[in-house]
């Protein structure tokens, strides 16, 4: 007994330096990608300050200090929807292409300062059509998830997407400065 607990200390060590000599690496919970030009913002800019906010897969908001956090109305019934294009970005070397998508949507927008910093959007991916102006839903996927758009600059361009919420984490600079 005492051999193979001598042989578990002498090994043991030998072990140890190999993995603390390098960087370690876990799965991260939230990817981020870049787009240089941008990424295109359904919803944004169509909404009507006065209208309805649809409640289905409102994103989750999160405290940041200095922040103010609106939800955007529409004026769709039951709900907004907006279709997000195709849109090529990299990874790396890695070109890499998003496929358009059409969702239920809710949107909240974080600003800091009087300036956008990040929109949020809480999704729930449907099948659906124009129809006389107006969307019918012929399939509505039975997940519901989000995506953030932050603008890493402070120059009005959305170049960064996170998948999931925006976290303090993912706050740029700029807007840490401002918030101050």
């Amino acid at each position: 007994m005492w051999r193979s607990g001598l042989l578990l200390i002498a090994l043991f060590p030998a072990f140890l330096p190999a993995g603390a000599c390098d960087f370690q690496f876990e799965h991260a919970s939230t990817a981020t990608y870049y787009r240089a030009e941008g990424w295109t913002l359904p919803g944004v800019t169509d909404f009507n300050p006065k209208g309805k906010v649809n409640t289905q897969g409102i994103p989750q908001p999160v405290k940041i200090p200095g922040a103010k956090i609106q939800l955007l109305p529409h004026d769709d019934d039951p709900y907004f929807i907006v279709e997000f294009p195709a849109q090529g970005f990299a990874v790396g070397n890695d070109r890499m292409k998003l496929r358009p998508m059409r969702a239920i949507a809710v949107i909240a927008r974080y600003s800091i300062g009087g300036k956008v910093m990040a929109y949020s959007y809480g999704l729930t991916p449907v099948l659906a059509r124009r129809e006389n102006g107006h969307w019918i839903v012929q399939d509505e996927m039975a997940c519901v998830f989000t995506a953030t758009f932050i603008d890493d600059m402070g120059d009005g361009v959305f170049r960064v997407m996170s998948q999931g919420p925006l976290t303090l984490n993912l706050i740029p600079l700029w807007a840490k400065s401002r918030a101050h």
